[in-house]
C-alpha cells in the first residue's frame, strides 16, 4: 500500500486543514516541478520499503491532497513510473485512486481522464460535498451542482468504472428536507462509492476562525445525528453496504486501500505531510513527513503494545465487521464487553462461522463514546 500526498490547491475550502498550497496559474508549472522533483528523491531513497509495500496485500495506490488534479498533465504518470521503478514492480496496482474536484474533470474533459486511466489509474474519488449552491459557495468550493453533475458524466463516458463521490452534512444551514434532496441527488449521479462526513471544525481552517468570532455557529447533535440516521436509510433502501461508519458503497466496491488502513495493513507516505506505519517483526512505528514543499524530513514514534491494541480496537470498531471477539476480550476485558451487550451498545456479528463483536449501525453515530468507555 502507498499513500503519495499531492499539496496542491486553487484555493482553501472553508473547513479544510489539511497541508496544502495554493498554486497559482501563473507559478504552478515551476512550484509542481519542484516538488515532484522532491517527491522523485523520496521514492528513490525508499525504495526498499515501496518495494516490500508491492509485495504485500493489497497492491494499492492512492493520490490524496489536497487535489491531486490540479498537476499538470503527465505528473501522475512521472510518479507512477518512478514508484515502478523503485519498488521493481510494473505491474498495474490493484486499486489506484485518485483524488479530483469537478472543476478540474469539466476543465480539462475526457481526454485528461483518459490520460489518467492509462496510467494506471482505476478509481476516482470526487469531492462533490453538496448538490446546493448556496452551500457549496459557502463551502468556497470551486464548482456549482451542474459541473459535479457534468463532472460524472465525463468520467463515466471516459471510462472509469469505479467512481466515488464525498458529501458533506450536520450544517447548522441544512435543512433536512434539503439534506434529503441532496442524497437523492447525489444517487441519481449513479456512484460506485459515497463518503459522508459531518462538518467538522478543525483548528486550522477558515470554519474555525468563523466560530470563535461568531460568524458561524455550528449544527447541534440533534440535528447531526437526524441526518446522518437519514443518510444511512436512503442508502440501505439504494442497495449500498454500509462498511464503515463514513463509507458506503455498492457492493463489491468497498475501497480496497481505505479498508486496508482500517485492518491495519502497513503502508508507505510520500510527500509532505503524508504519514507511514512500518511493522518489522513486532515492532510497530508511525513516520510522518515535514509540511514543506521542499526536501521535507521525517520523523517516527515507536508504538507501545498499550498503543498499538487501542487502535485496534479503534478502528475495528468503525466497520461492519467489527472484531474478533476472543481478542477484544483481552485488551477491553469481559465483564465490560457483556455489560456493553446488554445495553444494545455493541452486538455479535459471525463473518465466515468466527464471533465478532461490532457496534449496531444504529449506534455508529456516537461511536466515539463507546470506543472511548470500552478501552476507559
Amino acid at each position: 500500500m502507498i499513500y503519495v500526498h499531492v499539496p496542491f490547491c486553487n484555493s482553501f475550502c472553508t473547513y479544510c486543514d489539511f497541508y496544502s498550497e495554493i498554486c497559482s496559474a501563473k507559478d504552478s508549472q515551476q512550484v509542481q516541478s519542484r516538488y515532484i522533483a522532491s517527491l522523485l528523491d523520496e521514492i528513490n531513497a525508499r525504495k526498499e520499503e515501496l518495494a516490500r509495500s508491492r509485495k504485500g496485500e493489497p497492491d494499492t495506490l492512492y493520490f490524496g491532497g489536497g487535489t491531486p488534479s490540479v498537476l499538470y498533465p503527465g505528473a501522475i504518470r512521472t510518479i507512477i513510473d518512478a514508484i515502478n521503478e523503485a519498488s521493481g514492480n510494473a505491474m498495474p496496482f490493484e486499486e489506484c485512486t485518485i483524488e479530483v474536484n469537478p472543476d478540474d474533470v469539466v476543465k480539462r474533459g475526457g481526454a485528461y481522464v483518459k490520460e489518467l486511466l492509462e496510467t494506471g489509474v482505476n478509481r476516482v474519488s470526487m469531492g462533490v460535498q453538496s448538490l446546493d449552491n448556496g452551500i457549496l459557495k459557502w463551502m468556497n468550493r470551486r464548482h456549482d451542482s451542474d459541473e459535479a453533475r457534468q463532472a460524472v458524466q465525463i468520467l463515466r463516458e471516459a471510462g472509469v468504472a469505479n467512481i466515488s463521490i464525498d458529501l458533506i452534512f450536520g450544517l447548522s444551514q441544512l435543512s433536512d428536507a434539503e439534506w434529503d434532496n441532496t442524497v437523492r441527488q447525489a444517487l441519481d449521479l449513479q456512484p460506485d462509492h459515497i463518503s459522508a462526513y459531518a462538518l467538522s471544525i478543525e483548528p486550522g481552517s477558515a470554519l474555525n476562525r468563523m466560530v470563535e468570532n461568531g460568524s458561524y455557529i455550528p449544527a447541534d447533535e440533534e440535528c447531526c445525528e437526524r441526518q446522518y440516521n437519514r443518510l444511512c436509510q436512503l442508502l440501505k433502501e439504494a442497495g449500498f453496504h454500509h462498511y464503515e461508519i463514513s463509507n458506503f458503497a455498492k457492493p463489491g466496491r468497498e475501497a480496497v486501500h481505505n479498508s486496508a488502513y482500517w485492518t491495519r495493513v502497513p503502508y508507505a507516505g510520500l510527500g509532505p505531510g503524508a504519514h507511514s506505519f512500518i511493522k518489522t517483526g513486532d515492532v510497530e512505528k508511525r513516520l510522518w513527513n515535514s509540511q514543506e514543499l521542499h526536501s521535507w524530513t521525517s520523523d517516527e514514534e515507536l508504538l507501545s503494545i498499550e498503543d498499538a491494541a487501542t487502535e485496534k480496537v479503534m478502528l475495528a470498531l468503525r466497520t461492519d465487521k467489527g472484531m474478533d471477539r476472543t481478542e477484544l476480550e483481552q485488551i477491553c476485558g469481559r465483564d465490560r464487553i457483556e455489560k456493553m451487550l446488554g445495553e444494545g451498545l455493541l452486538e455479535l456479528h459471525s463473518p465466515s462461522h468466527s464471533q465478532f463483536i461490532r457496534i449496531p449501525e444504529s449506534r455508529w453515530f456516537i461511536s466515539d463514546g463507546i470506543i472511548s468507555d470500552l478501552l476507559s
